[in-house]
């Protein structure tokens, strides 16, 4: 199993991303978040969840007024599939967004049978925080933004969207002081969950934190914490790779979808109005990676998975 998660970790880290956003700094990232965590980061991402039960907040989602009105394809598609699972393995999922995030996701779920809630969140709501942090066992981010030391949200390019994105930070770090699981998928530095690896970001790749394009100068580089940290091309990706990691550890490969799946996901996400944040263009892709490519991951992370379970054979020659 080891082998295999670490495999995984390993291809998920692989870049792919398209010229014009950032790029080249995916390996190092994931190597930070490794000598972090001790062990396969989808592996650890997976094991609060390997036994059915709990009651699960996923927080994903990010949109922006005329570009991404309805939001972008990097988080939706890693969100249903990995709820999807957790819910078919007895856990209650509630994905969390904002309101103008919340049409596509919830048709999405539906659209896969993925038997999960859908809420979305006002930002003026100063209670939503600690509602949702009592009423759920665990938390669970899926390309989330989260906020910088100077308590702000910005994309991965600098732009500030405190006055957009509901910050969900103060939930994840209420059910994190109770000893409740917090995991985050990831993939830029500036989502929930980075500040655990924060300080070692700073110091190795401090051209990733944009300082000079932030307006408050803190950079993009999110300050809040997790247990477990997942980092991979693109989010969707990585929650794939949490799915893998619960398949592994519950010896079930049907939990994986498949590269159909992927595929379809990105054409129905792109006739529900999904922007690929990659590029800002209706496109099937997410971050700059076509549905085809995310689909052939998909394929190789299922393969790692059956041929990881299935019987051992040795050759007699």
């Amino acid at each position: 199993m080891l082998v295999a998660a670490e495999n995984i970790d390993r291809l998920l880290a692989v870049e792919m991303r398209r010229r014009g956003i950032p790029r080249g700094f995916k390996w190092r990232i994931y190597e930070l978040a490794r000598a972090w965590q001790g062990e396969p980061l989808c592996l650890a991402a997976a094991r609060p969840f390997a036994d059915g039960g709990m009651r699960i907040a996923l927080v994903t989602g990010a949109w922006i007024p005329d570009a991404m009105p309805l939001g972008e394809t990097d988080g939706p598609y890693g969100s249903v599939v990995l709820a999807r699972a957790l819910a078919r393995i007895g856990h209650r999922v509630t994905i969390y967004s904002d309101v103008e995030a919340i049409p596509p996701i919830a048709f999405l779920a539906e659209y896969l049978g993925a038997g999960v809630a859908v809420e979305a969140v006002e930002r003026g709501d100063g209670g939503a925080n600690a509602r949702i942090a009592d009423a759920n066992d665990a938390f669970l981010a899926v390309e989330r933004l989260g906020r910088n030391a100077e308590g702000n949200l910005y994309s991965m390019n600098g732009f500030p969207v405190n006055d957009l994105h509901f910050a969900f930070d103060d939930c994840a770090e209420r059910m994190r002081e109770a000893g409740k699981p917090v995991v985050s998928v990831t993939d830029g530095g500036n989502e929930i969950g980075n500040g655990v690896i924060r300080e070692a970001l700073m110091a190795e790749l401090p051209d990733l934190n944009l300082a000079e394009r932030t307006v408050c100068g803190g950079g993009i580089i999110c300050a809040t914490p997790c247990d477990a940290l997942v980092v991979a091309n693109s989010s969707n990706l990585g929650a794939y790779g949490v799915v893998a990691g619960l398949a592994l550890l519950r010896e079930d490969a049907s939990l994986c979808h498949d590269r159909g799946e992927e595929v379809a996901l990105h054409y129905v996400g792109l006739g529900l109005g999904l922007i690929d944040g990659g590029g800002g263009g209706a496109v099937a892709a997410t971050d700059g990676i076509p549905a085809e490519a995310s689909g052939a991951v998909v394929h190789l992370l299922r393969n790692i998975v059956e041929r990881t379970l299935e019987a051992p054979r040795e050759r007699p020659f």
